[in-house]
């Protein structure tokens, strides 16, 4: 005979799985959504970005290196200011010393 005070146990169970399990499938769907989203807004920025002061320093820098090497219409090297003075006082240096 049951009392007024007894539990459904086998119910209380029943809903505790599939509340556990409700919660668990919502976490993962807003997830998904999240970075779903997430991948969205990031092909919008990058899609929509202005690289004009990195283009700058990139040319720059481009031209400036452009400026040493070898020319490929005369063959001749060159080189900073500073490595030619470097290596005209090593070559003085050596023959100083011989």
């Amino acid at each position: 005979m049951a009392a007024y005070d007894d539990l459904n146990v086998k119910r209380i169970a029943v809903i505790s799985v599939i509340s556990i399990t409700v919660t668990a499938v919502t976490v993962l769907a807003v997830q998904v959504l999240y970075f779903a989203m997430a991948d969205i807004v990031d092909g919008r920025k990058i899609s929509s970005a202005s690289y004009t002061r990195q283009n700058a320093v990139l040319a720059d820098q481009s031209a400036e290196i452009s400026r040493y090497g070898v020319d490929p219409e005369t063959g001749n090297v060159t080189i900073p200011v500073e490595d030619a003075m470097k290596n005209m006082v090593t070559k003085a240096e050596s023959q100083d010393e011989a």
